[in-house]
């Protein structure tokens, strides 16, 4: 599973895992029947608090798209549930366009961020 987070990003690192992981199940390179890492090993590759690791499973199980198998993991459910619009895409371009403005970065400089961004995934 890739996912990263920017500490430094106006977007909290919660709502930026939960949302990945949402992404990556509604694409469905998070297939059904799917394991989600241990909760102590996501968080140590991303640098976090487990305890956030752990609420952004929570509320992806309160959604209906993981589910918690004891200690044979946090299980996928069916992602077909989950559907994503040019609304979404809309939101993701709204937050980008709001942190380059909270930092004062010059419109093209993120531009060029997002095409190498897009490059590199």
């Amino acid at each position: 599973m890739i996912v990263s987070v920017d500490a430094r990003s106006a977007v909290p690192v919660f709502e930026q895992l939960r949302a990945q992981i949402e992404r990556l199940i509604a694409s469905g390179q998070l297939p059904s029947g799917s394991v989600l890492p241990p909760i102590r090993h996501l968080a140590a590759d991303l640098g976090l608090a487990r305890g956030t690791v752990h609420k952004v499973y929570d509320a992806l199980a309160r959604e209906g798209l993981v589910e918690s198998a004891g200690r044979h993991g946090t299980i996928v459910l069916d992602g077909a549930r989950v559907t994503t619009t040019a609304n979404d895409l809309a939101a993701a371009a709204d937050t980008v366009a709001l942190v380059v403005r909270q930092l004062g970065l010059d419109p093209g400089a993120a531009h060029r961020a997002v095409d190498e961004a897009l490059a590199r995934l």
